[in-house]
């Protein structure tokens, strides 16, 4: 029977979708409580913890470095010792690194809990390079100066002597000239060119770039401009090993164009 103008029973469906509903939604602000009330601790704790020496950094370790000394990287870090690992930033310390003139990449890790993990990338020293005044510099592929030597040190590193004056330091690139000139620097050094290359006294270069091969006892290459010098030192190699085949010494061997070599040998 109905009544007409009195409220009827809900639908017992209806009512149940309804407390699942209310339901949920208390648990969701109960959940959301509960996050923040964890992000608050997670705080709290990261800011003691901070503030503690727990995660100071105590020790640095370098691995990749051969030229790099301990005493540079330390001159580095120095002032990062101590600082907290949790909120110390490796971009310093990286850009503090790079500013080596060996370093040519580095990576800077956190190894908690108190060290300093740098992996260092160097430069390859590929020539020695003679300034007018007689300094000795030495050179990595891209012609970054990497530092000045003395005596025998690099020895095995070809000898670049341009017959222009420049003006470099350490850190800095050489001029385009001479930096054009040192894929040749890196071609003489291959076993295999070792091998078949008279003993080489040093890598003559003009103010224009043009590359000359000075072997002990006076003799030349003369590759000319730094275009297919691969090709270039490939032919005059052929030529020399002729001429020593023959009992012929080699005064020069003209190999500036490739299709056009002149040589005189006695």
């Amino acid at each position: 029977m109905i009544l007409d103008g009195l409220p009827q029973p809900m639908d017992e469906r209806i009512r149940g979708r309804r407390r699942a509903v209310k339901w949920e939604r208390g648990r969701g602000r109960r959940t959301a409580l509960s996050l923040g009330a964890l992000a608050v601790l997670c705080a709290v704790a990261f800011l003691a913890l901070r503030a503690t020496d727990v995660f100071a950094v105590k020790r640095v370790v370098a691995s990749g470095a051969e030229q790099v000394t301990r005493e540079q990287i330390e001159g580095v870090t120095a002032a990062f010792m101590g600082e907290s690992m949790l909120s110390l930033s490796t971009r310093p310390v990286e850009e503090g690194i790079l500013a080596l003139p060996y370093v040519e990449a580095v990576r800077v890790r956190r190894g908690f809990p108190d060290t300093l993990e740098i992996e260092v990338l160097e430069y390859v020293p590929v020539a020695r390079l003679q300034s007018a005044s007689g300094t000795i510099w030495v050179v990595a592929d891209d012609g970054r100066v990497l530092e000045g030597v003395s005596g025998g040190q690099f020895a095995d590193l070809p000898l670049l002597v341009p017959d222009a004056s420049f003006a470099v330091q350490v850190g800095e690139t050489v001029p385009a000239a001479i930096a054009e000139v040192l894929p040749l620097a890196v071609m003489v050094r291959s076993d295999e060119l070792r091998a078949e290359l008279p003993e080489l006294a040093e890598i003559a270069v003009s103010a224009g770039g043009c590359a000359v091969l000075v072997l002990e006892g006076g003799g030349e290459l003369r590759l000319g401009a730094p275009e297919r010098l691969d090709q270039k030192l490939g032919v005059a190699l052929s030529i020399v090993r002729q001429c020593l085949a023959q009992g012929r010494v080699v005064e020069y061997v003209d190999a500036s164009v490739v299709d056009r070599v002149a040589v005189k040998a006695k």
